[in-house]
């Protein structure tokens, strides 16, 4: 057990006195030094903090230096209190007189209670004291072994050679099927993942801070920053899934990340060995016997591991170098960073693996008094809606049925009673839930089909009830699958003996005069033809369909989405005209639920990014969904480090032509829509330099802008000065246009009347988020229209009247603002990146005009806005904005 949890028993903490100056790279400007002293004040008084500093204030690094700052400092605290405190109660204890106390059974209770804290102070400071002796042991121990580094590293690469097991001469014979048995099952039993790793469980770990960003590129920056910082010698640590961390080739090349981590595991047990089964000669079970796997793997070496975890708790690496050093010592990066968590003081991990519960409990991650920083939280509710939501097709349950019913046909003779009952179970519901999408269980998804399209969306209660599963226990079926290993099973079983299934429906049945008739228009419809024209050709789902092997594992995140409270969730139920098309969708109405474990066990929860309005997403859904009053909650925005005459936002409402600028669903296609945006671009064009990125609300509309704008010249009269761009919708494609576009604005041209590039993108696509659009690149945003998601989307009808019964009416709508709004402060927030930068922004819609969509875009943004009810004026403050800055060195 953690000492975090106990110290609120036994001590009370001094509060800490915020610091007049933080230790800082440089002096820091003055939002700098008021975002860490708001920040050292959130985490001390235990507060859910809400943190706004647009990109380019150093966020990051205030971050780091106010977060640690206060680490430090508690450590200090936590030591000096914890003696005190000792020495208080011993004392007590020493000038104890119970005749103070006229019933002498009260006098002694309060003795014994003051020995107890006394015993279990000693005990917290001796844990401490070993916690930090083990430190400095491993400092040592590092620099001992770097003089000897080349010999360490030939002694694993020896043992790496040497690992192959040898097979067991044990009387009974290896059954090769019995690989595929099903673990049994065992409902009491508890089986832990990580057997492997070191068991000694250390009392005191100290508070950590961990710190989550969306992805590993922003996690390595952090860790970047870190290093730079006055605090580099803080014990960092980086985790990461295996799929980012295995250095076997053989796991690293399956690709998925759920069969990597299953035959990591596999091959990871050592001590969980495989059985072979004796038979009688009627083939029932006689008896199991446990024999040693047949392959393990190279780098799962607790000695070497264990060298990495120290290595990684003494010097600061990225995920990248930390890759590195596990394939020079052969050892796994993944087992030593879990190893390594004990000892650190930070750690920096992806959304993920906090945001889901199992995934957080298998990486050692404790809630309890500890830290959490998430960094571009922008879209943390969507995050966690998206972790917490499933869908799966027809195609994948005909398949997993499929699947089940030859698995149990092979093997229900050597199945346990247990076993053979859950099984049988799952089978019985998956069948269900074929049935919701109109199939029948056990024919063919390419045959199945379904009178009419529909959807329809059930609350969980009413989905279990109509599909008649109601009385069989979800979370039961949930824990068989694991403890089982049934999707392992059946995956392995499937690649040996059924590499690709394929299922060959049987042709419908017809009468005699149906028959003659089909073959009377076959023969007229391939009067002239070639017999093979047509066999190819892709008209209904192919008959014939290569299965995945692995279909089991959606199917079951799916039956465990509903375990959810009734409340917090809807079924979306899409029949199709076949049942292979057909859709079961669990969406998560409440992302509150699976973050409320984190906000009541953490010390502080403090959520960040660049551009986090509104504010009022994280209040309202978030922290007060988790049952947090007000009072918790802080708020922390900052302005802009950049001049104000070095951003220009402009709120444009009529074009060139003098028509007003709607890009609503019904208008934006329409023929003068169209020419009001090639004529506003031509002319923004004309005057701003370098880059131009422009953002439209979905990839069908930059389409149908770009094909009206080719075919009426446009695109040929914008090249006269511009290179364009398109965004891709493939995202293997993104880098190569990038680096175009790039390429387009610092090249010169020939012709010196091409002065940079324009760029077509998409508002939440692939460019609108993470990437930075800053000097050059991105001297003018344009933003066309609102991007409203579809209101009759049946998802968002249901997330909106889940807000406006539990939040009140009118919470549904301010949601729908939301979705858009985010959007687009997103967008924006792609340029303008540093003090020296500067930029345009233009807000092409008459609707930005009105006082809630003003009030909803970033705070730094308002104190410059600027509406204009025609684009001349527009066009004038653009032009005078841009003049004196060309004159500047870019």
């Amino acid at each position: 057990m953690s000492a975090n949890s106990q110290h609120e028993d036994l001590i009370t903490e001094e509060k800490l006195d915020t610091p007049s100056r933080f230790l800082f790279p440089f002096t820091p400007y003055t939002i700098q030094h008021d975002f860490m002293t708001k920040l050292y004040s959130a985490i001390e008084n235990k507060k859910l903090g809400i943190f706004e500093s647009p990109t380019g204030t150093g966020k990051t690094l205030s971050i780091i230096c106010g977060a640690v700052c206060w680490l430090f400092d508690h450590e200090k605290r936590e030591l000096n209190q914890l003696k005190k405190t000792l020495e208080l109660f011993t004392k007590n204890i020493e000038g104890f007189d119970d005749d103070d106390d006229d019933d002498w059974i009260v006098g002694q209770s309060k003795l014994v209670e003051q020995q107890r804290k006394v015993y279990e102070i000693n005990a917290l400071l001796k844990s401490l004291e070993e916690f930090n002796n083990n430190i400095e042991q491993i400092k040592k121990l590092q620099e001992h072994k770097k003089s000897n580094v080349k010999s360490l590293e030939t002694n694993v690469l020896n043992q790496k050679s040497n690992t192959e097991i040898d097979k067991t001469n044990d009387k009974y014979s290896f059954d090769e099927e019995s690989e595929f048995l099903l673990e049994d099952y065992d409902q009491s039993s508890n089986d832990d993942d990580f057997e492997e790793l070191s068991q000694d469980k250390i009392q005191y770990e100290g508070i950590k801070i961990y710190f989550c960003s969306r992805t590993h590129s922003q996690l390595s920056q952090f860790v970047a920053e870190i290093k730079k910082s006055p605090y580099s010698t803080a014990r960092v640590i980086p985790l990461a899934s295996r799929q980012n961390y295995c250095i076997n080739k053989a796991v690293k090349n399956l690709k998925n990340i759920t069969l990597i981590n299953e035959r990591c595991l596999e091959m990871g047990k050592s001590k969980s060995s495989q059985k072979s089964t004796k038979l009688s000669s009627i083939g029932s079970v006689v008896k199991k016997k446990k024999v040693e796997p047949l392959c393990k793997c190279v780098y799962n070496n607790k000695e070497a591991i264990q060298s990495l975890a120290e290595e990684v708790t003494l010097e600061i690496r990225d995920m990248e170098q930390l890759v590195n050093r596990g394939e020079q010592l052969s050892a796994c990066p993944y087992y030593a960073s879990r190893e390594s968590i004990k000892y650190s003081q930070i750690v920096v991990l992806p959304y993920n693996t906090l945001l889901h519960k199992s995934t957080r409990e298998a990486s050692g991650i404790r809630l309890e008094g500890n830290i959490f920083i998430i960094d571009e939280a922008h879209n943390l509710l969507d995050t966690i809606g998206h972790i917490h939501s499933s869908q799966i097709n027809g195609q994948q349950l005909t398949h997993s049925y499929s699947q089940l019913i030859q698995y149990k046909a092979k093997f229900e003779l050597r199945f346990t009673a247990s076993n053979l009952l859950h099984l049988n179970q799952l089978i019985y519901v998956i069948g269900k839930l074929i049935v919701m999408l109109g199939g029948t269980p056990g024919v063919s998804h390419a045959e199945a089909s379904h009178k009419g399209i529909d959807s329809k969306v059930y609350t969980l209660e009413d989905f279990v009830h109509q599909s008649k599963i109601d009385h069989l226990n979800m979370f039961k079926l949930v824990d068989f699958f694991k403890k089982s290993k049934i999707g392992q099973k059946i995956r392995g079983y499937s690649e040996k003996y059924m590499p690709s299934v394929t299922l060959q429906p049987s042709k419908p049945k017809l009468s005699n005069l149906q028959a003659f008739l089909k073959d009377i228009e076959a023969k007229k419809n391939n009067k002239g033809k070639n017999p093979k024209e047509d066999e190819n050709k892709p008209n209904e789902p192919q008959i014939t369909d290569v299965i995945s092997n692995n279909p089991l594992t959606p199917v079951m995140a799916f039956i465990e989405s509903l375990t959810n409270h009734c409340e917090d969730g809807r079924i979306v139920c899409s029949r199709q005209a076949f049942v292979s098309k057909g859709t079961l969708k669990f969406l998560l109405l409440n992302p509150a639920v699976h973050f409320k474990e984190i906000v009541d066990k953490a010390r502080s929860v403090i959520v960040s990014g660049g551009t986090m309005e509104p504010i009022s997403e994280f209040k309202d859904q978030l922290f007060n969904f988790s049952g947090n009053n007000s009072e918790r909650i802080v708020h922390f925005s900052c302005g802009h480090v950049v001049p104000s005459d070095h951003i220009l936002p402009l709120i444009i409402c009529s074009g060139p032509s003098g028509k007003q600028l709607d890009f609503s669903y019904q208008e934006r296609s329409t023929t003068k829509m169209l020419n009001e945006i090639g004529s506003l671009l031509e002319n923004v064009c004309r005057i701003v330099p370098a880059g131009i990125v422009c953002f439209f609300p979905s990839y069908d509309y930059e389409q149908i802008v770009y094909q009206h704008l080719e075919k009426n010249k446009v695109i040929n009269r914008i090249l006269e000065r511009k290179k364009v761009f398109r965004e891709p919708k493939s995202t293997q494609q993104v880098d190569d246009v990038l680096k175009n576009y790039s390429k387009a604005i610092f090249t010169p041209s020939l012709n010196s009347k091409v002065t940079g590039a324009l760029l077509f993108s998409v508002i939440g696509g692939k460019l609108s988020e993470g990437l930075n659009f800053s000097d050059d690149l991105g001297r003018c945003v344009i933003v066309i229209g609102l991007p409203y998601p579809n209101i009759k989307s049946a998802e968002l009808q249901e997330k909106m009247n889940y807000l406006n019964s539990h939040m009140g009416q009118g919470a549904g709508q301010d949601h729908y603002e939301n979705l858009c709004m985010k959007a687009v402060n997103q967008s924006i927030g792609r340029s303008v990146r540093h003090q020296q930068d500067y930029a345009a922004v233009l807000l092409l819609d008459h609707r930005y005009q009105k006082d809630n969509v003003r009030d909803a875009l970033p705070k730094w943004l308002q104190p410059s806005l600027q509406v204009h009810s025609t684009f001349g004026s527009a066009f004038l403050q653009l032009n005078k904005f841009f003049v004196p800055k060309k004159k500047l060195k870019h």
